[in-house]
């Protein structure tokens, strides 16, 4: 089993806990992203979900420009280091029903690990011939049958 650091995604957004929803869904939007992470002087202290948007702002009809970061921001954010093997760090996911994780190295943000990227990587190591899991990664084979 891989190391996290050969399967996380190296682009994380992120913006300051005193940022607004308005701006974290901007955000979102603009770079493709599920989630960006929230810091406070350099150092992540939470993550917003685009769940988190709808859950916290929209569906309580707030004003998305006055929402902070902070107010919403789910926390603590539990953290791993990038040598994690992909398969510990697929049961810490499970056991704290979580589905992403930030790469933290020498108090570093290094990238995220997410369960599509874990679903990415094992629709590789199965050639694509397994079409529950290449459902689950959101990624259909360049060549097979599935194709």
């Amino acid at each position: 089993m891989p190391k996290v650091s050969e399967i996380m995604s190296r682009e994380v957004a992120s913006l300051e806990s005193k940022d607004t929803a308005a701006s974290a869904a901007k955000k979102m939007v603009e770079g493709g992203f599920g989630c960006l992470l929230v810091t406070r002087k350099g150092s992540v202290v939470g993550i917003v979900t685009e769940r988190d948007l709808v859950r916290k702002v929209l569906a309580k009809n707030e004003d998305p420009n006055k929402i902070k970061l902070e107010d919403i921001m789910s926390q603590p954010v539990i953290t791993i280091g990038p040598s994690m093997q992909v398969g510990d760090a697929s049961k810490l996911m499970s056991e704290k029903r979580i589905r992403r994780l930030p790469v933290i190295d020498d108090d570093l943000l290094v990238g995220i690990v997410t369960t599509t990227d874990i679903a990415r990587y094992l629709a590789r190591s199965k050639n694509y011939l397994d079409p529950l899991i290449n459902a689950l990664a959101r990624q259909e084979p360049e060549e097979g049958p599935y194709r």
